[in-house]
């Protein structure tokens, strides 16, 4: 009998085995990723039969927003011909409901929509969902397929997706948390710092945090931002997730990091329980998105609460728009929409972050004339 709960803890078992403990970076790639296991590689876990719900899945009304944001980005770069690149796409329906808004405007005899997606499944879902469409969608695996474009690159809860590595005060200095086995259990032990990028980042990290504090680092964002400049010659980068700036990510009372599981509409800390039968997330660290965009020619334009880029971008003309100008208070659609802007929902958990290349920096987007926090981005 196979003594182990799952196939992918039977390969985690036998990695480690054979070469000693890994990173939780590493494991946390294999538990989202592995090509066969991963949890992004057996299904696309949405809605209310899924895990998690996300912002495209409440209303039309969001990706319909973000339509009339990529028009404006369109104005600016004089109307010519452009390219939206989405990447974490999901199921594909913030392509429909921006496709589908564009689809009676100028801007869509122009435009070219290009998924990048390396997963078959989550591929799979989005061909048949944007069918309508398919004349002006293209896929690609990988960024680097991708020749240099003007246009704009969005992506919706991608960021917290990235594999991050996992680190603990002890003492004076930080150490890495590895996965090891034991008693067919995973199990954590702190170990030096695996990397000379990760040592130089946390050099910056604040060096009054308590003794046993606990935090992540992405520095796939980093990487992530570098093949971002290669392909965006002229442009915007919109990025939509939850996360904090650089002294709430590293506030003291934030002592145990953000990394969380979801599963069957729940969420854990217990990160080791199913590993590739739950998604695991880690709140985005805006900060350094931005600082690390400035280093490779972006600049910020705006940083703000979901609920303010929706508003500026006139989420109840919008609404009555796509509704065709009736509004029902008792609507369960209204409930949903409630999810979108309030603060118990992801009004204030997500935040929008616009970056811009060859465009005047101090540009003035509709998504952020209600409010702008850029300040806050500074560490």
């Amino acid at each position: 009998m196979n003594p182990f709960s799952n196939k992918l803890l039977e390969i985690l078992y036998d990695k480690i085995r054979d070469s000693g403990p890994i990173t939780f970076k590493e494991f946390m790639e294999m538990a989202l990723y592995h090509e066969r296991y991963g949890y992004y590689a057996r299904s696309i876990p949405l809605g209310k039969s899924g895990d998690f719900v996300t912002s495209p899945l409440t209303h039309p009304v969001y990706g319909a927003l973000h339509a009339r944001q990529i028009e404006e980005f369109w104005n600016v770069l004089g109307q010519g011909p452009f390219t939206i690149i989405e990447m974490g796409a999901g199921a594909g329906y913030l392509a429909s409901d921006i496709l589908s808004y564009l689809s009676n405007r100028a801007i869509f005899k122009l435009i070219d929509y290009v998924l990048v997606e390396h997963m078959p499944v989550a591929a799979s879902f989005q061909k048949e969902l944007l069918r309508p469409f398919i004349d002006k969608i293209k896929w690609v695996n990988r960024l680097s397929d991708l020749g240099p474009v003007t246009g704009c690159i969005i992506s919706n809860e991608l960021l917290d997706s990235f594999p991050v590595y996992v680190i603990q005060k002890q003492g004076s200095e930080f150490k890495e948390v590895y996965v090891d086995f034991r008693d067919r259990g995973l199990i954590e032990v702190l170990g030096p710092l695996s990397n000379t990028e990760l040592e130089s980042y946390v050099q910056e990290i604040p060096s009054d945090l308590p003794d046993g504090y606990r935090t992540e680092v992405n520095l796939g964002i980093r990487s992530w931002l570098r093949g971002l400049s290669e392909v965006i010659s002229k442009g915007f980068v919109t990025t939509v997730d939850y996360g904090h700036t650089w002294k709430d990510f590293f506030h003291p009372m934030r002592n145990r990091g953000t990394l969380l599981a979801y599963r069957d509409q729940e969420v854990t800390e217990d990160l080791y329980r199913d590993p590739g039968n739950q998604d695991l997330t880690a709140h985005v660290n805006f900060s350094d998105l931005h600082r690390w965009g400035e280093d490779l020619g972006f600049h910020t334009l705006g940083y703000t609460y979901q609920w303010a880029f929706l508003g500026g971008l006139g989420f109840e003309e919008t609404f009555l728009e796509l509704s065709g100008g009736n509004f029902d208070p008792f609507s369960p659609k209204l409930a949903a929409i409630k999810m979108l802007l309030l603060p118990q929902g992801m009004g204030e958990t997500h935040k929008v972050l616009v970056q811009g290349k060859g465009v005047p920096c101090d540009l003035e987007l509709n998504g952020f004339k209600i409010k702008n926090i850029m300040k806050r981005l500074a560490r």
